[in-house]
């Protein structure tokens, strides 16, 4: 009973701007590339983060796995402005935070990941602490908070800027410590 009390409050202080509330989460951290993210769908169930070379993830990804066991959620979706609503009772959803939007696809949640972070962080060499929040719905699911974070990375390559390490390293902390 207690996860979705957390999630409630890890809302209201991501509104706020207050990051100083130790809430239990799950946190993967490590360098580029090593599987963070496979991990966190690997516990998910279904193949909906980005990947890819070098930096893919470039802001954190805030994912709170709600089980819906005993409900039942009615959804709608638009094919476009014109069309008349799908409606259909899907048991697992997702949800961002910055949007009323109702996903049943994994692959537009996948786009949508894409498209909420290069808005954040045009520039595909650097990274950002706004996270992004994700719920996730599913009776196959257990409360639980996962964090995906940057990967840890020592050297900037390419184009990425020079204070990468000092951004990531802090922003990592940030949810470890």
């Amino acid at each position: 009973n207690l996860i979705p009390i957390v999630n409630k409050l890890q809302d209201v202080f991501n509104i706020i701007g207050i990051n100083t509330l130790e809430l239990p989460q799950i946190v993967t951290m490590g360098t580029q590339s090593s599987g963070k993210s496979s991990i966190i769908e690997n516990i998910v169930g279904y193949d909906f983060l980005p990947r890819g070379c070098g930096m893919v993830t470039r802001r954190p990804l805030i994912l709170q796995l709600i089980c819906n066991k005993n409900e039942q959620e009615l959804t709608c979706e638009l094919q476009n402005k014109n069309s008349t609503p799908n409606l259909s009772t899907e048991k697992i959803y997702a949800k961002f935070h910055h949007s009323d939007k109702i996903f049943i696809n994994f692959k537009d949640v996948h786009d949508e990941i894409i498209d909420e972070t290069n808005r954040a962080v045009p520039d595909e060499k650097d990274v950002s602490s706004d996270p992004i929040i994700l719920k996730i719905f599913s009776p196959d699911l257990v409360n639980l908070t996962l964090v995906d974070l940057p990967g840890l990375t020592r050297i900037p390559i390419g184009k990425q800027p020079i204070d990468i390490e000092e951004k990531i390293s802090k922003m990592t902390l940030n949810y470890i410590s």
